[in-house]
């Protein structure tokens, strides 16, 4: 069967895919779909071809020889998305999905997995995993995984993420007696008030716009305004205009600012940790002594760092090869896979995050690692012994709309612009991400 690895697939293909069995595969007595040459065929749908991808195809087929593995595409690596080509994409796969044909193994990125799991169109991975006794449990990220849950199953598995991490200046800060497990953004604001007295001290944040802080918020607190099942939002709630209020109350206080404070004048920063190397190199770039922190955050809700997957993989709940399918992701949660150079973020394997941090860790004492700019770090051991701990606790995820973050910047700041009232504001973003929702 000839490869389509790296193909940009457009819209009519897509939709092709949904309508018809695998064109170059026929129907074997055992209902599978068999590729030229009687290997199963087994389909695994993208949004773009990337090296991992190439990769992953070639050593799965070297593994499982019976397999014939196609990765479809939607997008060349770094070939830009045209305006309405994400709206495309994803009606492409629910076109797919809705006919009971398409690919067998789909990338969940940017997709509403909720809805497909409404509508049964993924499978429940959760007794797959358990009984795969090529896996190690007890080398899983299992906090990870228990995250990414959807309605109590497991429908779609990360193969890697990124960590949104909130960094102190810990010099300042180790005597500030902050109880980060509990502490709000109102104690925040009240801790940053007293930290930054005086012409010298700066701010708690800056470069920041308070609409920019409303959308971390809001992802950061999305299943209390947005019930994804019914549909329904929660924006004009009097917890969300209160909210406004006091964003808009501490830039008004000067505890936040959107302007550039300059070097050396702000004491946290939000950021994200990209792969194992960003746990020192980023802190660094910031403070000569980063503390990781919890991030402020409501009574009900966590403050660990928040959980971004890079990629998620779901299995179509009624594909003609599941044995293949699960043979694809439980190839995905392997260390051969795990630790190829193409792959990218922090892993779902202890092992492999470990090794990582441990290699980093021994430049560090040796003297060896530098930062972009060339300066070498003095960084304690304790600072890759609190980032493990943290890493282990991490429960932050919510599976997200980006429309709806978009909208809820574009409505708060015209209340923080003094053009609407908190109220209105809030009214705007209600009936825009519930005309959103039910769309």
């Amino acid at each position: 069967m000839q490869k389509r690895m790296g193909m940009t697939i457009g819209l009519a293909i897509m939709i092709m895919i949904a309508l018809t069995a695998c064109g170059s595969g026929t129907e074997s007595a055992g209902g599978k779909t068999a590729s030229e040459g009687g290997k199963a065929a087994l389909i695994l749908s993208v949004q773009e071809a990337t090296p991992f991808y190439e990769a992953l195809e070639r050593k799965f087929e070297a593994k499982y020889p019976d397999i014939d593995l196609t990765v479809q595409a939607y997008k060349q690596a770094g070939e830009q998305w045209k305006p309405g080509e994400m709206e495309e994409y994803k009606k492409s796969i629910n076109t797919a999905l809705l006919s009971g044909q398409g690919p067998d193994v789909i990338e969940m990125n940017s997709l509403p997995i909720g809805d497909y799991v409404a509508k049964g169109q993924l499978q429940d991975m959760d007794s797959l995993l358990s009984e795969d006794t090529s896996i190690q449990k007890e080398n899983l990220q299992v906090n990870i995984l228990e995250a990414t849950r959807v309605n109590g199953g497991l429908y779609a598995i990360p193969g890697g993420y990124s960590l949104r991490a909130f960094i102190a200046d810990g010099q300042v800060l180790k005597d500030a007696g902050i109880a980060e497990k509990t502490w709000t953004w109102q104690d925040f604001a009240e801790k940053a008030k007293t930290l930054t007295q005086g012409k010298d001290k700066g701010v708690a944040m800056a470069e920041y716009p308070p609409d920019m802080l409303m959308q971390e918020m809001t992802v950061d607190n999305y299943e209390t305004y947005v019930d994804t099942t019914a549909k329904q939002a929660k924006f004009d709630s009097p917890e969300f205009v209160a909210l406004l209020h006091q964003v808009k109350q501490m830039y008004d206080d000067g505890v936040m600012t959107a302007e550039s404070a300059g070097p050396g004048k702000q004491l946290f920063y939000s950021t994200v940790l990209f792969e194992p190397a960003d746990v020192i190199k980023v802190p660094h770039m910031y403070f000569e002594h980063p503390m990781l922190m919890q991030k402020p955050h409501q009574p009900e809700q966590s403050g660990t760092m928040r959980i971004v997957p890079s990629s998620q993989f779901g299995i179509r709940a009624n594909t003609a090869v599941p044995d293949e399918a699960w043979k694809l992701i439980s190839f995905l949660l392997s260390e051969e896979v795990q630790k190829l150079p193409e792959h990218s973020g922090f892993s779902l394997l202890k092992s492999v995050n470990e090794e990582k941090l441990d290699e980093i860790q021994k430049q560090v004492a040796d003297g060896s690692y530098k930062l972009p700019d060339g300066t070498t770090v003095q960084a304690e051991d304790e600072e890759f012994v609190r980032f493990g701990q943290m890493l282990d606790t991490v429960d932050q995820f919510s599976q997200l709309d980006g429309k709806v973050i978009a909208i809820v910047g574009e409505e708060s700041l015209a209340y923080f612009s003094g053009q609407k009232s908190a109220e209105e504001a809030a009214k705007l973003i209600q009936n825009r991400v519930t005309t959103f929702l039910n769309e």
